[in-house]
C-alpha cells in the first residue's frame, strides 16, 4: 500500500511512523524505494512495546536516531502519537464504512474527518491554545528568489 500511495511522481516521504514498522523495516531493507525513508515506530511504542533485545528495533525504528524529528528544545516536531488515537477513533466507523462504495466512503470519512477537526480546534481555542490551519506556500514564490 505504501508502495501503491507513494510511488506517484515519487513522491516518497522521508519518515513514516508507524507501530509496527519493526517488521515492515525487515520486509523492505533491502527495497531502493525505502532506501531514504525512516521507518520510526512512534515514541510511546518505542518506550513501552519494544524490547532492548530488539536490536533490529532499536537501530532502524527508534524515533530519537532521527534528529530531525527534534526540535532545537528537544520536544518533537510532530506528535505521533496521535496516529494512534485517530486510528481507534476512525476504527469506530469500521462497520459503518464496510458496505459503502468507494464515492459514498470518500465522502463520509473527509466529512467525518472535517468535524472532528473543527471540534478540535474549537477545543484547543477554548483551552487557551492558538489552533491554526497550516498553509503551503505558493511554489513560484519559493523558486522565484
Amino acid at each position: 500500500m505504501i508502495i501503491r500511495t507513494y510511488r506517484i511522481n515519487d513522491l516518497m516521504p522521508n519518515h513514516i511512523f508507524f507501530d509496527n514498522n519493526c517488521t515492515l523495516g525487515k520486509m523492505v531493507k533491502n527495497n531502493p524505494i525505502f532506501k531514504n525513508v525512516g521507518l520510526t515506530v512512534d515514541v510511546f511504542h518505542f518506550t513501552c512495546k519494544h524490547t532492548e533485545s530488539d536490536t533490529f528495533c532499536q537501530e532502524h525504528c527508534n524515533p530519537h536516531a532521527y534528529p530531525e524529528l527534534l526540535r532545537d528544545d528537544g520536544g518533537w516536531y510532530f506528535n505521533s502519537s496521535i496516529t494512534e488515537q485517530t486510528n481507534v477513533w476512525l476504527g469506530g466507523y469500521h462497520s459503518i464504512c464496510r458496505e459503502m462504495r468507494v464515492d459514498k466512503y470518500n465522502y463520509f470519512l473527509d466529512e467525518m474527518i472535517m468535524r472532528k477537526n473543527r471540534l478540535t480546534k474549537a477545543k484547543l481555542a477554548k483551552d487557551g491554545m492558538n489552533p491554526r490551519y497550516f498553509t503551503v506556500p505558493n511554489i513560484d514564490s519559493l523558486t522565484s528568489v
